[in-house]
């Protein structure tokens, strides 16, 4: 497809469907001895989902560690806020991107952030065009069908208590239904949520938790 490293292969359904066999986390399980068992040795762990969430909490840990409690920490879009900003002695503020804006960078929110991690996924800047079907194809992959999704949810932001925690439940979103996302957040407490998607019309609209509308700096 394009999106990882290694060679750029072309895929038809039976090659989906040969492929879906190894993806899982039911083929894989732990031992007692804390060994990884797979049902299949060609079955391999991608983390690049979570991996810049996951390196910012440990920044964070380690940034408590040295007796440091108020501090902003980004790595590519990905956020992580305790304590105040020192020079104007309020909480951070900090911006979520506009997606349907192709060139260069436009706000689309300011919210504040304090003592908590946030996380954005779009397929609005990772995306491929097949030169001879003008196709797009976007870099979210659905694990159940094992196609891109080319659904109509542009953009997701997570708050939750930890980066690694927020940037794995906004890629997920982006491969589900909004109805089942919705759904999600009303059982789960601890995420808050902004997502911009398009209705049946194809005209922009945006959803978001009450906890967000509660952070928006106006």
């Amino acid at each position: 497809m394009g999106f990882c490293p290694g060679k750029q292969i072309e895929l038809d359904s039976a090659r989906v469907d040969s492929l879906l066999k190894y993806v899982g986390f039911n083929k894989v399980s732990l031992t007692k001895e804390y060994r990884i068992k797979k049902e299949d040795s060609n079955i391999y762990f991608d983390f690049n989902a979570i991996a810049k969430g996951y390196a910012i909490d440990r920044l964070a840990v380690m940034m408590q560690n040295y007796g440091i409690h108020n501090y902003l920490l980004e790595v590519g879009g990905e956020l992580v806020a305790k304590g105040i900003n020192p020079s104007k002695n309020k909480s951070w503020v900090v911006g979520i991107d506009d997606p349907q804006v192709i060139e260069g960078r436009q706000l689309k929110l300011m919210i504040q952030l304090k003592n908590k991690a946030m996380a954005s996924s779009g397929n609005y800047r990772k995306f491929r065009v097949d030169e001879s079907t003008g196709k797009k194809y976007v870099h979210t992959i659905n694990p159940i069908t094992g196609y891109t999704k080319n659904g109509t949810t542009l953009g997701v932001t997570i708050i939750a208590n930890s980066c690694a925690e927020a940037d794995a439940y906004a890629t997920s979103f982006m491969a589900m239904e909004l109805e089942e996302v919705k759904a999600l957040l009303g059982s789960n407490k601890t995420l808050e949520a902004y997502i911009i998607y398009l209705d049946d019309k194809g005209e922009t609209q945006e959803f978001m938790t009450n906890g967000i509308k509660q952070l928006i700096v106006k």
